[in-house]
Formats: C-alpha cells, structure tokens, sequence
C-alpha cells in the first residue's frame, strides 16, 4: 500500500468532499474535516489480499463509485509499476536509482530472493503463493520460474513452509533457490545464480531441492571438468559402480548429505547403525572404497557425481 496515503491526500486536496478509508479495519486516511451529520455509506474492495473500505457522508454517496474506480486504478498501476520494475531487473536492464527506490523499499537484512521451479501447474502454484503472502511480498512470474521478492524475518522457516504447501496442494516438488538482497541493481545475477543451483541439482541428480547463495560449491567444482577429466575419474569407478543396487546408492547419497556421521545417517535411512556399516562394507568391496574415510570419500563422491550425470 506504498503511496496510497499520499494518493488519498491528493485526491481530498482535488475533490474536497470528506471520506475515509480503512485497510483490514485499520484506518489509514480521514479527511480533516470529517464530521457525518446524515449518516456514511461503505463500499468495500479487495486490493490484492487486503480488503479496503471507504466511507462518505450520506449525502455524497453518488461519488462512492468514482472513489472506488480512483483507488482500484491507483492500486492496479502501483503492483503494475512494482511487478515491470522488479522483471526489468530481473532482465538486468539498466534502471535509474530513483525508479528503484520509488517502487521498491530499501533492502534489510531480512530482504531474500526467492526463486521456485516446477515441472508443471506453474499457474495454481502462483495463485496459491498469493494468497498466502500479502502485498508486501511482490510474487511474479518469469521465464519458466515463480520469484518471490520481500522481507522474510525466518528465511529457512519460510522455505520450509512454501516446500510444503505446494508439495501438498499441488501434489509436485519444487527446486526452490533463495539468496539475501543487498542491492536490487544486482537482482538479475542473483536469479541466475539461483537458477543456475537449480540446473546443477537436476544435473546431477540431487535428493536435496532447497539451495541458498552457499549451495553446492561442490557441485560447481564438478562442473569445470572437461569430459576428458571426467572420462579418466569414471574408468577407475565405473565397474564398481555398476555393481551397486538402488538401496546402496540410496546409503551413499545420505551418508555424503549428512557429512558421513553413522548415527545421523542411520536414522535418516531407518536402518539399524550395524546395518549400515554393513551396507558401507559392501560399497568398499564393490569400489574398494571406504567412504567413512575422509581421503576414500572425496575422491568417491567425485567419481560418483560423475557417475550420477551420466546416468
């Protein structure tokens, strides 16, 4: 509702007849004087998630229509101005500051970009994001990803949730990269990082689907090999991978996803902890690899990220 107010002021200034206007019951603008003698009429309207009412005196009620006309435009043009700056940004097109500061507010320490990807149903999850978060959270779509843009004061809680509700409503997983914004000049390059994380995920077959700015440095090493490189690692593994069944590759992706801890890993899989040493001295008789070793496990989980692309 940026601006709003000062719109309101304006539009008292032009007309002089007296109203109010209330967000969510909250009042927001009274013209000075106002004072009813007859009676108010209300007409109220959804602006995005929020209901807006406005109040005149009974005997202007003939404006009330031109009131509502003059504030949906208003709120219309305001997301409009806010959604084009934000995909023009997105696009890495050069804006003045000026533009960005009027449409967008400062950045926080609690300001993220977040970007979802989907197979299908891009639609329905766009109109479930919107009617979850309100007008501060600017949810647009672009390319073939939704971007949500605003303040989240619990990043991962938040993450967390949207995973959920579209997996649930939606019956589809979601890839979901998330970074901090420091400066919207730079908004473009952090979609593509973003989108980038993503790419490497499908690539290489991650379980894991939620990445920050931090995600998969590994993964990125991986891939600035040349397929040269990448065809000398796998002639050393490549047999004794084909030896592993899906539980074992299953064992390998948790053990590697939980830093090689036997407890952790254990109850992630469901298994007892002498299960799953027994399953890692299968994996070591099948590659000649002990991954519980530090030395064994980076130069398998290379081999492997190789194996997993290729597959």
């Amino acid at each position: 509702m940026r601006g709003l107010v000062n719109y309101l002021e304006d539009m008292y200034k032009e007309c002089q007849i007296p109203f109010v206007v209330y967000i969510d019951n909250e009042k927001i603008f009274q013209a000075d004087p106002y004072s009813p003698k007859n009676g108010v009429v209300e007409n109220r309207i959804l602006l995005g998630s929020k209901e807006c009412t406005i109040q005149l005196e009974e005997e202007n009620k003939k404006f009330i229509k031109i009131f509502r006309f003059c504030i949906e435009n208003f709120y219309k043009e305001d997301y409009d101005a806010n959604e084009k700056t934000i995909i023009e940004l997105l696009k890495k097109s050069c804006l003045s500051k000026e533009r960005i500061e009027k449409t967008l507010p400062s950045p926080s320490d609690d300001s993220y970009l977040i970007t979802i990807c989907l197979k299908d149903k891009i639609q329905e999850a766009l109109s479930i994001l919107k009617s979850v978060y309100n007008d501060n959270i600017a949810i647009v779509k672009y390319e073939d990803s939704i971007v949500l843009l605003g303040e989240f004061e619990d990043i991962v809680e938040h993450i967390s949730s949207i995973s959920e509700t579209l997996d649930v409503s939606i019956y589809e997983r979601c890839y979901i990269a998330y970074c901090h914004i420091t400066d919207y000049e730079k908004l473009g390059s952090l979609y593509d990082d973003s989108i980038n994380n993503i790419i490497l995920a499908k690539r290489y077959n991650l379980s894991t689907r939620i990445f920050d700015e931090n995600s998969l440095l590994f993964e990125k090493i991986m891939n600035t090999l040349d397929d040269k490189s990448k065809k000398d690692i796998m002639s050393k593994f490549s047999d004794g991978f084909s030896k592993l069944d899906e539980d074992l590759v299953k064992t390998i992706e948790v053990f590697f996803n939980l830093d090689l801890n036997l407890s952790e890993a254990s109850k992630e899989l469901y298994v007892h902890r002498n299960t799953l040493i027994y399953r890692l001295d299968k994996i070591q008789k099948c590659t000649s690899y002990d991954i519980r070793k530090f030395k064994d496990a980076v130069l398998f989980k290379i081999a492997f990220f190789i194996w997993r692309e290729k597959k």
